[in-house]
């Protein structure tokens, strides 16, 4: 078999059925093998959308292939596989890359930028593994060991493919199985018996459920053991959706102090805090207004276990969970859990003037009518991020953002990403104007891939984020220019409407369900300028405060 398809045969055989990819001419011969196979090549505008579709199809899929080439691809690369690096996302990046005969004869070759080893090296900061497969002999074991690296670390790895062995034939290659998890059972046994005991000497516990459990996919084995043991369970930010807010033991999504009060006094006032996957991060947190005191949590990442200061390196998230479901002596506790999570779901809403606050109101009247079909919110960084984080999600693994390394430019091709992964659910994409004027020209593949969802474009002129973090603004600079962005779907083959009211919205998206369910759709809301969320007025002031904590540091 030719290298090149090997490579692709592989990649079917980890379940990856969509290969996001730009063409170039160092990639050349990799992108005809793509062609070739069985696997459907998804040809998007730009290598950062490219890398954002694969990083939210990565996180519903499991793993996820983008196919970039040298140098000017690659490198446009860098920011959305860091993205899929600090937030668990295991992405594959191949890349093509000058020949090896041509690196041995010429020293300057077009896309290079200082030695022919420089883009690995960039890649090896972002990526858990980073390789250039140099012979046809070395080829499926890097493979290998790169591709069961995104799997076993849950983070993306890099591959470069030099284009002059891409057809070389490579000879029948034993293929590793997928990394069994190495660990010492007694070592395994032990943490499980102090986390065990901690949770039944505890009188008041709760769980804190994070993003990494639906890297594992263990979303459903975590309800099994809320339900099997009565704890509470609230989610990250990052993780929102893990769990059904209409849980009867969900608390809804926590995000400091900064909204839900009913899970932020939960946690407060817990003796202790059982941490599954969560990044506790700064935003991810709501700014740390809540400080979490480790001597009352335990807290399992998807490599490692902290039971208050003890450090289990070889006990993993996924044998923790799957350990604590099947261990026997877990108290079942009947909790008085508070239950706030539908009384703010309007049946009625007045008409008046659209603001971020009431555009929440309308929206989570719409994905929880009775009947409706199912959505996946798929959310950008900004204002649109503090007004999903208040929606009220009942499917499990519907709702996605980028809520720990903030990366704006990621709803409209995480959107498409997401739907190529599962069309079940349509993407309803919310946007800031400024994160769309990034990539949303994305709508041209979305159309020209005959995927239909719906785009709420936040349109206030202004990157508001930034104005209400900043203790000392600078509101010129700020301003983006306010545009009709509707018309651009128009242009490009789907539905464009606008609303400049509450009832104007539901009418729009209504019609964008009803009339337009297989097009897409973007509606445009045309807010004021000085209008922001109150969780961003919170948000900012917080963050304002640590940054100028942290600038005053001398």
């Amino acid at each position: 078999m030719k290298l090149s398809e090997y490579v692709f045969k592989r990649l079917e055989d980890l379940g990856i059925d969509n290969v996001f990819c730009i063409p170039g001419e160092s990639v050349q011969e990799l992108y005809r093998a793509l062609i070739n196979s069985p696997l459907n090549n998804i040809l998007l505008s730009h290598e950062p959308s490219a890398g954002y579709a694969t990083d939210a199809y990565s996180r519903l899929k499991g793993i996820g292939a983008v196919l970039v080439s040298y140098g000017v691809g690659s490198l446009n690369m860098v920011n959305a596989v860091s993205q899929a690096y600090a937030e668990s996302s295991p992405m594959i990046v191949l890349s093509g890359g000058p020949g090896m005969a041509e690196r041995k004869k010429y020293s300057l070759l077009h896309h290079k930028v200082r030695t022919f080893q420089t883009q690995q090296r960039v890649f090896d900061e972002i990526t858990a593994a980073s390789l250039i497969i140099e012979s046809p002999e070395e080829a499926a074991i890097k493979l290998e060991t790169a591709f069961q690296t995104a799997l076993r670390y849950k983070k993306p790895v890099y591959v470069e493919i030099p284009r002059d062995i891409c057809n070389c034939k490579i000879g029948a290659q034993p293929i590793l199985s997928q990394f069994d998890e190495d660990y010492d059972a007694d070592t395994v046994k032990e943490a499980l018996e102090e986390v065990v005991e901690l949770l039944n000497k505890a009188q008041k516990p709760v769980i804190l459920a994070g993003v990494e459990v639906s890297r594992i996919k263990m979303q459903d084995k975590l309800i099994e053991f809320i339900e099997k043991t009565g704890l509470p369970v609230c989610t990250t930010l990052l993780g929102k959706s893990l769990v059904s807010e209409s849980h009867p033991q969900s608390l809804g999504t926590f995000f400091g102090t900064l909204s839900n009060k009913a899970a932020g006094h939960y946690l407060e006032s817990s003796d202790l805090i059982l941490s599954l996957g969560s990044i506790l991060s700064d935003v991810n947190l709501g700014m740390f207004t809540f400080q979490f005191d480790r001597t009352k949590m335990i807290e399992a990442r998807i490599d490692h276990l902290r039971v208050k200061h003890h450090h289990y390196p070889e006990m993993t998230l996924k044998n923790c969970i799957q350990g604590l479901l099947e261990h026997k002596n877990i108290k079942k506790r009947n909790i008085d859990i508070p239950k706030p999570r539908k009384s703010h779901i309007a049946k009625e809403i007045p008409s008046e003037r659209i603001t971020v606050n009431n555009a929440e109101t309308v929206l989570n009247k719409f994905i929880n009518r009775d009947n409706t079909p199912t959505y996946r919110i798929v959310s950008d960084v900004g204002d649109c991020l503090f007004l999903t984080q208040g929606l009220h999600t009942n499917t499990i693994s519907s709702f996605l953002s980028p809520a720990y390394y903030l990366s704006m430019g990621f709803a409209v091709p995480g959107g498409i990403g997401a739907q190529i992964a599962d069309p079940s659910q349509r993407s309803l994409i919310v946007v800031g104007d400024g994160a769309f004027q990034m990539t949303g020209m994305e709508i041209i593949s979305a159309t020209r891939l005959g995927l239909n969802p719906i785009i709420v474009v936040l349109n206030n002129g202004v990157y508001a984020t930034l104005d209400k973090v900043e203790l000392d603004p600078l509101p010129e600079s700020y301003k983006i220019g306010k545009y009709e962005y509707f018309k651009m779907a128009e242009i490009f083959g789907g539905i464009g409407l606008k609303a400049d009211t509450t009832d104007e919205f539901e009418k729009a998206l209504n019609k964008a369900e009803k009339k337009h369910s297989n097009d897409l759709v973007l509606i445009q809301l045309n807010l004021d300028e000085n209008d922001v969320s109150d969780v961003l007025k919170s948000f900012g002031a917080k963050m304002g405060q640590s940054n100028q904590e942290a600038s005053s540091i001398e």
